[in-house]
C-alpha cells in the first residue's frame, strides 16, 4: 500500500467519526513512520511494509474506540513541554495552564507539594520553569507516581522532586511548604455519562469528585491550614462557577479566607488561589 492510499484510507474511516478527521489521519501515519507530518504530504508514493500498514489500522480501530490520541502516542504537550502519558493517569489540559501561570506570577517558591500529581505536569513544569526549588507529589495511584518519576527523569528534575503514593484523605505530612497545588477530580458523579467517550477513557477515580464534585475540597483545604506557612500560596483548580461559592465556605471554614478566582482563556473560574 502507498503512503496516500493509506491516508486516504484513514480519513474516509475517521470521517464525521473524529473531530479534524484530516489532521488527525496525518497523526496517526507520522506516529507510526516516526516521521514529521511534513514528511507525510511530501512521500505520498512511498510504499509501506505489511506491518507498518497493520499498526496503522491498528491505531485506526483504537482512536475509533474512543481511545485518545495521547494514550496512542503516550505523550501529550503541556505548558509547551512534552510529558508522557499512559492509559490509567489523566490527559494534561489546557485549562491547568492557568494555574501554572498564576504560581509562576506568585513565585518563585522554595518548596512546593502537589496534592493530586497525575503525571507530574504542575509541579515539574513550575520547576522546569524555574518558579520552585523541589516538589513533593502525591497521589493515589502507583501508575500516576511511576509516569511522574519518569517525567521528572526526562526532565531533569530528579534530585528535586520526590513522588510518594498516597490517600489525601489519610494523609498526615509533618513538614510545610511555601506552595501547595491540587487538581482535584471535581466533575459530579451524575454528569459521568454525558462526558466525551474519548473523555470517559480517562480514569474514573481522576475525574469524578462525589455528588456535587467537591468532596476533595476540604482534604485540600485541611492540608493548607495545616502544611502552609504563613505568606505561602495555594492554586486549586476547580470546576465552574457552580462550585465557587461552595469552595469559598469549605475554605472559609477552614479560616482560609484570602481566596481569589482566576478564569481560563474561555472565561470560566478555573483556579482558587491565595496567600494564607
Amino acid at each position: 500500500m502507498k503512503l496516500i492510499d493509506a491516508y486516504r484510507e484513514t480519513i474516509r474511516l475517521f470521517r464525521d467519526k473524529i473531530p479534524n478527521f484530516q489532521l488527525e489521519a496525518l497523526l496517526i501515519l507520522s506516529l507510526v513512520l516516526d516521521k514529521p507530518k511534513e514528511y507525510i504530504l511530501a512521500h505520498q508514493e512511498s510504499e509501506l511494509s505489511e506491518a507498518e500498514v497493520e499498526k496503522i489500522r491498528e491505531l485506526i480501530d483504537k482512536r475509533l474506540s474512543g481511545i485518545p490520541y495521547a494514550y496512542l502516542k503516550k505523550e501529550k504537550e503541556f505548558f509547551g513541554i512534552r510529558f508522557s502519558v499512559e492509559e490509567g493517569v489523566l490527559i494534561p489540559r489546557p485549562e491547568t495552564e492557568t494555574l501554572v501561570e498564576i504560581v509562576l506570577k506568585m513565585g518563585p517558591f522554595t518548596k512546593g507539594l502537589d496534592l493530586f500529581c497525575g503525571s507530574g505536569i504542575i509541579g515539574l513544569t513550575i520547576l522546569y520553569s524555574n518558579g520552585c526549588k523541589e516538589f513533593t507529589g502525591i497521589d493515589i495511584s502507583q501508575k500516576c507516581i511511576d509516569v511522574s518519576i519518569a517525567n521528572a527523569s526526562r526532565l531533569g528534575l530528579i534530585n528535586r522532586t520526590r513522588f510518594i503514593m498516597a490517600d489525601i484523605r489519610s494523609l498526615s505530612l509533618e513538614e510545610d511548604f511555601d506552595l501547595i497545588v491540587a487538581n482535584p477530580p471535581y466533575i459530579p458523579d451524575d454528569r459521568w455519562n454525558e462526558l466525551d467517550r474519548e473523555v470517559r477513557s480517562e480514569p474514573r477515580e481522576a475525574l469524578l469528585g462525589g455528588k456535587e464534585g467537591l468532596d476533595f475540597y476540604p482534604e485540600i483545604a485541611k492540608v493548607i491550614s495545616k502544611n502552609l506557612v504563613r505568606e505561602g500560596v495555594f492554586a486549586v483548580e476547580i470546576g465552574g462557577k457552580d462550585q465557587v461559592d461552595k469552595i469559598r465556605q469549605i475554605f472559609k471554614d477552614y479560616n482560609i479566607i484570602n481566596v481569589n478566582v482566576e478564569n481560563d482563556l474561555n472565561g470560566i473560574p478555573r483556579v482558587i488561589w491565595g496567600r494564607i
